[in-house]
């Protein structure tokens, strides 16, 4: 194989911190080359100056044997360039046949006109070929996430492109798409598409990768074969240490029913959930997509609408089901998604870690005490160990790991009964989710019922005292820890009654 793209002695920094710090990396024409590391690591800033949002203070880039600089990112497209950012890449207003062509739409002849029925075609045919089903003519503020970055990943294979990178590429993505997403994967490496893929997920590492490159601290600290890799050689070099156990070892006591369901349903998303939820225990939610278990504990929650049934909480029963009552009866709710849901971005860590409990700890006849919002938020990112440069950071600059321990942090100010998490490691580094891990862990041994939704297995066997099971709207099973594999959760996920 020839070298594509090559990196040389590039150094990038922000302020008085070094992120990237004189990297010399090539890559293959063809490969599927893994970066990973720890959130922080400069992996991002690594794609960012390689597609043209930052320019490199030191060091030189290489594209096809020539030197190259980009000043913006549509620069490096046109140079054959395509990234696929973790955050969707979208005009909301357009159809997927326009996003898909965007910047690049047929037109008639020499006439500065959009063929529409031309380019609609175009996209059907590409679709089709990839085994997408979308509408073409779909507008795409109208589609769930998960469809919006499967035509992102369409938009990179129609451009043709020599490199493409793809950030985090299978977050939001149920079983079939991740499939589809493969079979891209596929058809690029057979056009000679040179492939940067960044995942903390390791097992999609594994299986798809022909090299790995580990980032740490912004150095490059190695380059492998993928075939001489695994979970534990590569694990040490990511975080500079040992993680001799990633799931802590529960010793915490099974209490009282705290949460106590009976026939909770909500229209065609789930019927007739019952299920308790003890004190100490966590309690792990599992199912493929549109099973309706991540419905249930939005629900739960209130931001699903009235729900039928009986919920009681503490021997209390729930008479209304919105964040704010939700929230005074003691239950406290992790969002799938930290950006769009959970965190206020544009304003600095004492604003997002207090902000659910500032009626009723932070301030006194309406006036708000900032002393002591400001001590429980330093409270909170210490015993965390999020990496910020201060308490006046936003979470906007921090690493996805450090923005899921900031809003895990926004729930542990106050005494709850209750904590629905919902992905609660989603995009987050090994080193990072052994951190969230402990937490959780020593939350329940001081007796909160957790709630966890995930779509990994591997974490729902690693730290659920129990797995419930859902399909197709139904509770289809309550599988003990001894009980639960990855084949029985399988398949009971598949059961349609």
């Amino acid at each position: 194989m020839s070298t594509i793209l090559e990196l040389k002695g590039i150094t990038k920094r922000f302020a008085n911190s070094t992120v990237l710090d004189h990297i010399d990396l090539a890559f293959e024409q063809g490969e599927l080359h893994a970066l990973v590391g720890e959130n922080g690591a400069g992996k991002s800033t690594m794609i960012k100056i390689i597609s043209g949002v930052y320019q490199a203070d030191d060091g030189e880039l290489w594209l096809n044997g020539k030197r190259v600089s980009y000043s913006m990112p549509s620069e490096a497209q046109w140079a054959g360039i395509s990234t696929l950012f973790q955050e969707i890449q979208e005009i909301p207003e357009m159809t997927v046949a326009e996003n898909i062509f965007l910047g690049r739409e047929p037109r008639y002849g020499g006439i500065p006109i959009v063929n529409r029925k031309q380019m609609v075609r175009a996209a059907k045919e590409l679709i089709d070929r990839l085994g997408l089903h979308l509408s073409a003519t779909a507008k795409m503020r109208d589609l769930p996430v998960s469809s919006r970055k499967m035509v992102e990943i369409a938009r990179a294979v129609n451009q043709n492109a020599s490199v493409v990178i793809m950030d985090e590429p299978t977050a939001n993505l149920n079983v079939e798409e991740m499939d589809a997403l493969f079979r891209m994967i596929d058809e690029l490496k057979k056009q000679h598409t040179t492939i940067i893929y960044i995942s903390h997920r390791m097992n999609e590492v594994f299986s798809l990768s022909d090299r790995i490159s580990v980032l740490r601290d912004g150095k490059l600290i190695a380059t492998l074969d993928s075939a001489d890799c695994n979970e534990k050689n590569l694990i040490p070099l990511m975080i500079g240490r040992e993680l001799t156990d990633l799931y802590p070892q529960r010793e915490h006591r099974i209490g009282e029913v705290v949460l106590d369901v009976k026939d909770f349903s909500l229209g065609n998303h789930f019927q007739n959930v019952s299920f308790q939820l003890h004190a100490g225990e966590v309690l792990g939610f599992a199912g493929l997509d549109s099973s309706g278990a991540n419905a249930v504990t939005k629900t739960l929650f209130g931001l699903c609408g009235t729900p039928s049934g009986s919920v009681q909480c503490g021997g209390v029963k729930l008479e209304s089901f919105k964040p704010a009552k939700s929230i005074k009866n003691n239950i406290a709710f992790l969002p799938e998604d930290r950006k769009t849901q959970g965190l206020f971005l544009n304003q600095n860590l004492v604003s997002n870690i207090t902000i659910s409990s500032l009626g009723h700890l932070f301030s006194r006849h309406s006036v708000l005490k900032r002393g002591d919002e400001v001590a429980a938020s330093r409270n909170v990112v210490d015993r965390l160990h999020v990496k910020a440069a201060g308490l006046h950071t936003r979470p906007e600059e921090l690493s996805g790991g450090n923005q899921q321990k900031v809003l895990l942090g926004r729930w542990m100010i106050d005494a709850y009964k209750v904590l629905i998490m919902e992905e609660p490691t989603r995009g987050v580094d090994v080193g990072a989710k052994s951190e969230i891990y402990a937490q959780i862990n020593q939350l329940a041994e001081k007796g909160l019922a957790v709630i966890m939704y995930s779509t990994e297995m591997p974490e729902l066997l690693g730290m659920c005292d129990r797995i419930l099971v859902f399909s197709a709207g139904e509770l289809t099973a309550c599988l003990s820890q001894e009980e639960a594999t990855q084949e029985r959760i399988l398949e009971y996920a598949l059961v349609r009654r």
